[in-house]
C-alpha cells in the first residue's frame, strides 16, 4: 500500500517465541546475511508503520498496523483492536492475536493498530514523558514517574480526540475496518486511560481491556466517581475486562493495584447495566512488568 513502511526492529523475537506463522528472515535477508558474514535484521511480515502528525495535540505519532492475511482477498470488514505503548505491545499482540485466531478461533481475525510516538524508542525519558501526557485524563502534580513528568500530565482528552478523529479514520481509509466493533487495550497508565474512556466516553469503543490500571491516579479520581454512582446507561452492548498481577500489591510495588482493580470491577458490575458485561481476574505470580502478555491473551479471549 502506498505511503506505508514495513515495520523493522527486533519485533520478530517475540513472534518467534509465541509461535506466530512466518517467523523468520526472508530468503533475501538470509542471503544478505550469509554473503556478508553477519546478522540480518528481522521484520514482522504483513505489518506497517503509518505516520501521523496530530492536529489535536501537535504530536508526531506512528501507527503500527497489522491487518489479517485474509484482508488481501474478499471484501469483509474486520474488528479493530487498538493497543497503546506500541513499542512493546505491538510485537506481542500481533503474534499472539494471529496465533489465537488460527487455532480454534480463540480470537477474531482483526486489524491490530498500536499507537506509539515517533522517535521515542528506546529513550526511557521520552517514553515516560509521552505516557504521562497522553494517558492521564487530568493534570495532577504528583505520582507516576515524578513531578518533572507530571508537569506534562492531563493530555488524555486530546489523545482520545487524536484516536477517534485522526488515527482510526486514517486506518479505515486504507483497510476495511468495522467501525461498530472496536477494542481499546492499555497497561498501567494506559489502563488508567482505558478506564477513563469507559467511564466518560463509553460510546467510543465497545470492548475495553484494562491491564493493571493505575487507578490510584489523582487521588483515585475514577474510583471516587464510580463510588458516587450515577453513571449513564450504556447505549449499546459493551464488554470490559480487567486484569492485574497478584504481586502488584507487594511492598515496593506501585501501590494497592490489586485491591483497587478489584473494587473498580465490582463497582462497574454494581451498575447493573444490562448493556455492560464485566469480567476480571487477579493473575497469580505476575508482576506489573510481566502482566501484559498473560492479561492480553486471556482478556482478548473473554472479550470476544
Amino acid at each position: 500500500m502506498p505511503g506505508l513502511t514495513p515495520t523493522r526492529r527486533g519485533a520478530f523475537a517475540a513472534a518467534a517465541l509465541l509461535g506466530g506463522p512466518g517467523c523468520g528472515p526472508s530468503q533475501k535477508e538470509q542471503a544478505r546475511g550469509a554473503a556478508g558474514g553477519g546478522a540480518s535484521e528481522w521484520s514482522l511480515p504483513g505489518s506497517f508503520v503509518l505516520p501521523l502528525r496530530s492536529a489535536a495535540n501537535g504530536v508526531d505519532y506512528v501507527l503500527y498496523v497489522r491487518p489479517p492475511a485474509a484482508h488481501a482477498a474478499g471484501q469483509a470488514r474486520y474488528p479493530v483492536i487498538v493497543t497503546l505503548d506500541a513499542d512493546y505491545a505491538f510485537p506481542v499482540a500481533a503474534a499472539h492475536l494471529e496465533h489465537l485466531a488460527a487455532r480454534g478461533e480463540q480470537a477474531p481475525e482483526a486489524i491490530l493498530v498500536s499507537v506509539g510516538v515517533a522517535g521515542v524508542y528506546p529513550d526511557m525519558h521520552r517514553y515516560r514523558m509521552e505516557r504521562s501526557r497522553d494517558y492521564t485524563p487530568v493534570f495532577h502534580p504528583d505520582g507516576g514517574y515524578g513531578a518533572a513528568y507530571q508537569r506534562a500530565s492531563g493530555g488524555g482528552p486530546a489523545f482520545l480526540r487524536m484516536l477517534l478523529e485522526e488515527a482510526l479514520p486514517l486506518v479505515a481509509s486504507r483497510w476495511r475496518c468495522d467501525p461498530a466493533n472496536q477494542t481499546l487495550v492499555g497497561h498501567s497508565y494506559g489502563g488508567l486511560f482505558i478506564a477513563w474512556v469507559l467511564q466518560n466516553h463509553p460510546e467510543a469503543f465497545n470492548r475495553y481491556l484494562m491491564v493493571s490500571p493505575s487507578l490510584w491516579y489523582a487521588d483515585q479520581m475514577l474510583l471516587v466517581r464510580e463510588r458516587q454512582g450515577g453513571a449513564a446507561r450504556l447505549a449499546r452492548p459493551t464488554v470490559a475486562y480487567l486484569g492485574v498481577g497478584s504481586w502488584e500489591e507487594q511492598p515496593g510495588s506501585h501501590g494497592p493495584m490489586v485491591s483497587q482493580m478489584t473494587e473498580f470491577a465490582a463497582l462497574l458490575e454494581a451498575r447493573n447495566d444490562p448493556n455492560l458485561t464485566v469480567k476480571s481476574r487477579v493473575f497469580e505470580d505476575e508482576t506489573h512488568a510481566s502482566i501484559f502478555p498473560a492479561c492480553f491473551s486471556t482478556g482478548i479471549r473473554h472479550l470476544f
